[in-house]
């Protein structure tokens, strides 16, 4: 064999080894190709599968403090979201036996799950691409080649909602109580700026409200005759009708003007002559110069009220002596006007010495002039503060809120006045005290709306702890975050927020309002050591949203700059320590761009309407709609994904 065959045969060889050598490899690559992208796919699908599963869980636990079939919503919604969630570009599956319910177990600074045990505040889901999904296992590429189709993966999620340590930051200044005064009960000048529709003001609820002072025959002041047996023993002056011994819960309604022996319903306190209410006071409608309620004694002009007359006859003082009375002839002196509208108005009696005079004896000299040591049988001042003088002060004055909204308000005296001037000028706890059981609005609602919020977190068994502070001319703490110990109940502890809450009353410390300082006690609060550090932190401020008081304490004006700084500064501060604040306007007259400024999101702030509800009388709107924003806030946990 000559050398050149043997050297072609040796390439032909060389030749098959390396044609061999390709397809071999050439497979193998193919292989490892096929390996590398479907194990990327594979990959990829789980990290969307893992995507879908903690969107599902946040969304299922978001629904355990909803009210209603929880379960059903949180399953609902575990579907949803899985199913909104694409994996390879196909939906994916969450079995009703996929979503878990149980409890989340503070660990140290972690939270654990333990499945099936209550309260249900976490919920473990399950997201599936398998067998029993709808749109089946996860479909491979090139792993076909080797007879592999297909791929189960699944992917979980734990989701809680988040207990919280929650400051709740409340109003107590003076204007808590506007919207039950006359200030408010028609179109009135905002504190802010331009005019405001009035509101259907609940004055009359306050009346009721207050404590009746019980004379000799059982009943409150101005009706009280002298008892059985004791024809001498004269309590009141005069005593203008026949005693209710057996009446221990309030004077009767007098009903309508003239009506004999009055409605038969539960009133308030009378003083003298003030005895009926008269009209009521109806939005759109009420003329305080028509109301058979109230005695028009104007200063500087003779008194013409034919009820006045008539009570003064009725009462028996002489011609004489009523001619006197009637008289402004006196009234530049403070004094002897404010003792003659004592008189006509029964509140006390006058032993004036004339000819023929009602009261026999007496330092009377006999002159026109009502002279104090002339006044006979007055009656008590009923309240801590003030006095019978500073009402018809308050009454005969041009400058009080009342009288700016109805100039046809002043000199006219009664029981709407006098309880107004309870609200505008006595609001404080050391002035009158018994405005804390009155309904004072819109202080009173949120009472209420408290309650609620307090017993939806002790409902939904949410781990909340919550704090109260308060907030006048200074930002006061209440109540400490609510921390059980020992056998204490968390429940019960929770209560004591709304029970404070109801010994409130406007204006109780000072009617100023200082946001800023009740923030800044919510901030203390928050980051005391008695708050928990794997707690959520929120502030809900409840406020008319119209500051006065800067961060020295020190009043300067409503919207003043300072102030209004000072209040944002302080939500602003909170919102940098990750609070979450939310802001709660109510009243008739709201400053909405401060407290939607205030709060961390335009969403998280919840104005209560003061437009008349049809469904309640006419009263205003955030009677309900406070107990549904706060029983709202209440359930409004945040949720975290814990695994």
């Amino acid at each position: 064999m000559n050398r050149t065959g043997v050297l072609r045969k040796r390439r032909i060889r060389r030749g098959s080894v390396i044609v061999q050598s390709v397809i071999f490899g050439g497979t193998v690559a193919v292989g490892v190709a096929a390996l590398a992208v479907d194990t990327g796919l594979m990959f990829s699908a789980k990290q969307e599968l893992q995507s879908a599963a903690d969107a599902a869980a946040l969304a299922a636990a978001s629904q355990l403090g909803q009210t209603g079939d929880a379960f059903a919503l949180a399953t609902a919604e575990a579907q949803k979201y899985a199913n909104a969630n694409k994996v390879a570009g196909e939906s994916s599956d969450v079995l009703d036996a996929d979503v878990v319910f149980g409890h989340a177990v503070l660990n140290g600074s972690k939270f654990d799950f333990e499945p099936n045990v209550e309260p249900y505040d976490a919920v473990k889901v399950t997201v599936r691409r398998d067998q029993s999904a709808k749109d089946g296992p996860l479909s491979l590429l090139f792993a076909k080649t080797f007879g592999k189709n297909t791929a189960d993966i699944s992917a979980s999620a734990v989701a809680m909602l988040v207990p919280r340590d929650i400051s709740l930051v409340i109003d107590l200044s003076g204007s808590m109580n506007d919207d039950s005064e006359l200030r408010h009960y028609k179109r009135f000048a905002s504190e802010k700026s331009g005019y405001i529709d009035g509101v259907q003001i609940n004055l009359k609820k306050i009346w009721t409200a207050l404590p009746i002072e019980k004379g000799n025959a059982g009943v409150g002041n101005g009706i009280d005759p002298p008892p059985p047996g004791q024809p001498n023993n004269e309590n009141d002056q005069p005593g203008t009708g026949p005693g209710s011994p057996a009446n221990a819960g309030g004077n009767p309604d007098p009903g309508a003007e003239g009506a004999a022996g009055g409605g038969g319903g539960e009133a308030g306190p009378r003083w003298g002559w003030m005895t009926a209410w008269g009209d009521e006071i109806t939005l759109g409608e009420y003329d305080a110069s028509d109301d058979w309620g109230l005695y028009y004694v104007r200063k500087g002009s003779s008194t013409s009220d034919s009820d006045v007359i008539e009570n003064l006859t009725e009462a028996g003082y002489s011609s004489a002596e009523r001619s006197a009375l009637l008289s402004s002839q006196y009234d530049g002196n403070t004094t002897y006007y404010r003792n003659r509208v004592k008189v006509l108005l029964g509140l006390a009696g006058w032993r004036s010495k004339k000819s023929g005079s009602k009261y026999n004896g007496g330092p009377g000299d006999g002159d026109n002039r009502v002279d104090s040591n002339e006044l006979w049988q007055e009656v008590d001042w009923p309240f801590a503060d003030g006095s019978w003088n500073e009402y018809i002060d308050y009454v005969a004055s041009s400058s009080t809120q009342m009288e700016a909204t109805d100039s046809e308000l002043r000199y006219r005296f009664g029981l709407k006045t006098m309880t107004n001037y309870l609200l505008e000028s006595l609001a404080n706890k050391n002035d009158c005290p018994e405005l804390q059981d009155a309904p004072e609005e819109p202080l009173f609602s949120a009472k209420n709306a408290v309650q609620v919020m307090i017993d939806e977190i002790i409902a939904l068994e949410t781990q909340d702890h919550v704090s109260l502070e308060t907030f006048g001319q200074y930002g006061i703490h209440r109540v400490d975050l609510t921390i059980p110990e020992g056998n204490e109940n968390l429940a019960d502890l929770l209560q004591t927020i709304p029970s404070t809450m109801y010994g409130f009353q406007a204006g109780h410390d000072t009617s100023i309002t200082n946001i800023g300082g009740g923030m800044d006690k919510a901030i203390d609060e928050l980051t005391s050591d008695r708050a928990r550090s794997a707690a959520s932190k929120v502030i809900v401020l409840l406020t008319d949203g119209k500051p006065n008081v800067n961060s020295n304490n020190q009043s300067v004006g409503n919207n003043h700059p300072s102030a209004l700084g000072w209040a944002q500064d302080r939500a602003d501060a909170a919102k940098e320590m990750h609070m979450t604040v939310f802001t709660v306007g109510v009243g008739g007259d709201v400053d909405d761009d401060l407290l939607t400024n205030m709060a961390s999101s335009p969403d998280n702030y919840y104005y209560a309407d003061n437009a008349p509800d049809p469904d309640n009388e006419g009263q205003p709107l955030y009677i309900n709609q406070l107990k549904q924003i706060f029983q709202t806030l209440g359930g409004k946990r945040p949720v975290r994904l814990i695994q």
